[in-house]
């Protein structure tokens, strides 16, 4: 009968799943303000807490936590982001440059390198070339759309504060209200492994905030000391990519070393060189200290969930796939194995 109950249980939020990703769209622009919101509230709750436990009233503690968060977004307005937009812009301007410049290094290799391979092998090794070039126009073209799409949602600044306020002052309430929804019987084994999800969601995502700004403020700094064009806005990009497990780092060494190469090779090593260096004493001596094993989930399975997470939900599958995929399986072992 428990086993059935469970099953049950399972099945409904099976579903919910499945109703969700049919009508992802629609909801998505109707949650994403609440969505964002819960994320900054489960985000500021322990700076909140940090202040009350000093004596502080709860509404002056979050009010000084928004007071800190807006002081350090002015800050990063005035002297970080004319900067950011500037480079942001210049970059524009040249990037069909950089494209043609790309096409002509790869045409050159094709017609020097590639005319002493076997005719079947000259002609993969051309058509990826060309595949890759399409795709560097691609992601470039769809990096702006998504960012102009990005502009669109401003609106949502003026409602996320708000509803992180409540989320934050309330939060007692929200938990009692789930709790009278929760059979008796039920209630200790479920908020156990809420505890658990909890664990795993907060170090997951304080961590790869911590690691991110690491990697971002190290490579861009790193990259202007060899005079790598746009290195803080490379640095931003590989901060934000760093967010994705695995695949993340690999990815933002790409850019970084293409526009070195636009120089020179010698600044394209030194850049490759110095995105690697960062990588690894991230590996090495930071993450293990940060973060820690803190989904408990195999690297193929990691790999996996965010080919998944990104088919179906786009840039937030990415950066949350892994963590929802540690919690299901907490959930799994929870419910069905009963440890």
């Amino acid at each position: 009968m428990k086993n059935k109950v469970y099953i049950i249980w399972f099945l409904i939020v099976l579903g919910i799943f499945y109703i969700f990703i049919k009508n992802w769209v629609s909801i998505k622009s109707i949650l994403s303000p609440f969505f964002v919101s819960i994320l900054m509230a489960y985000l500021l709750n322990p700076f909140v807490r940090y202040f009350t436990s000093k004596g502080f009233t709860l509404t002056f503690s979050i009010l000084t936590v928004f007071f800190i968060v807006a002081a350090a977004i002015l800050i990063f307005s005035y002297y970080v982001f004319p900067i950011l937009i500037g480079e942001l812009a210049s970059f524009v301007k040249v990037a069909p440059k950089y494209l043609r410049e790309l096409n002509s290094v790869l045409n050159h290799f094709k017609f020097n390198y590639l005319s002493n391979l076997p005719p079947n092998i000259e002609s993969a090794v051309e058509k990826n070339l060309n595949v890759l070039t399409a795709g560097v126009a691609s992601s470039i073209d769809t990096f702006f759309k998504s960012a102009v799409g990005m502009l669109k949602g401003f609106v949502d600044i003026v409602i996320i504060p708000i509803l992180t306020f409540y989320f934050l002052k309330d939060k007692d309430i929200f938990l009692t209200q789930v709790e009278c929804l929760i059979p008796l019987k039920y209630r200790e084994k479920i908020f156990s492994l809420l505890f658990k999800v909890d664990r795993i969601l907060s170090k997951y995502l304080r961590a790869q905030a911590y690691l991110s700004i690491f990697v971002g403020a190290f490579t861009g700094l790193g990259l202007a000391l060899v005079k790598v064009r746009y290195a803080f806005l490379l640095g931003v990009i590989a901060g934000i990519l760093n967010i994705i497990p695995y695949i993340g780092p690999i990815l933002s060494i790409l850019p970084a070393v293409a526009i070195g190469l636009m120089d020179s090779i010698f600044k394209g090593l030194w850049a490759f060189a110095i995105c690697l260096l960062i990588q690894q004493v991230e590996n090495v001596f930071v993450t293990p200290k940060v973060m820690g094993d803190s989904v408990g989930l195999h690297p193929v399975t990691v790999i996996f969930v965010l080919i998944l997470g990104e088919e179906l939900f786009g840039v937030w599958g990415l950066l949350f796939s892994v963590p929802v995929a540690a919690i299901l399986k907490e959930v799994f072992t929870e419910i069905f194995l009963d440890k």
